[in-house]
């Protein structure tokens, strides 16, 4: 995928562009090459850093060898929005994760894809739900959604139904977030950990 992005960036006569060309050129195309694969696997941080210092050295037009420029904004000031001093470019990490995360969504949005009941009977992802999903020996896709489901959690409200996909303490059902946290101390002590709405 780098070196996808470094060859694209090559066929670019970047000296011939204002920096309203090149920004265009980097939110239209270039952010979007990886869009496919960070929807299916969680990119690594070297990686991310590498086509980040690609697209930031094509913008400040810092590409030719033997030739070095300053870059005059930070990377991570050029990929807020623009409502917050950025130029809109897309936060790859930040996509990766929102992406990732979106599986979630789709896994709850239908009860009969196929795929799910491959993920159920591949993870057992009903006792109780799948935020209780084990990492060990997992694929490299089903690992990113784990690894996106942790920030994921934070933004799930579960409605309780019968109480037994919901776990009691750690799920987010009452209030502003989980009982965890809301009673940190008395869930410390406790033996139930774990257990379901149902089973409390």
């Amino acid at each position: 995928m780098v070196d996808k992005i470094i060859k694209r960036i090559a066929e670019w006569k970047d000296k011939l562009l204002s920096y309203g060309g090149r920004l265009t050129l980097l939110k239209s195309c270039l952010a979007s090459i990886p869009t496919y694969m960070m929807s299916i696997i969680k990119f690594p941080k070297w990686a991310i850093e590498a086509i980040n210092s690609h697209m930031a050295h094509f913008f400040w037009n810092n590409m030719e060898e033997g030739r070095s420029k300053y870059h005059l904004a930070k990377w991570q000031l050029m990929a807020q929005q623009k409502d917050h001093g950025g130029l809109g470019i897309s936060d790859l990490q930040d996509m990766n994760l929102c992406l990732l995360a979106s599986w979630i969504s789709r896994y709850h949005l239908n009860d009969n894809p196929i795929w799910k009941q491959i993920v159920d009977y591949k993870y057992n992802l009903d006792s109780p739900n799948h935020f209780c999903g084990s990492n060990l020996g997992i694929s490299p896709f089903w690992k990113g959604v784990m690894w996106a489901k942790q920030a994921a959690q934070m933004g799930f409200r579960w409605s309780v139904g019968d109480g037994r996909r919901v776990r009691f303490w750690e799920d987010h059902w009452f209030g502003n977030s989980s009982l965890a946290i809301q009673f940190w101390p008395m869930y410390v002590l406790i033996n139930e950990q774990g257990k379901t709405v149902a089973d409390a």
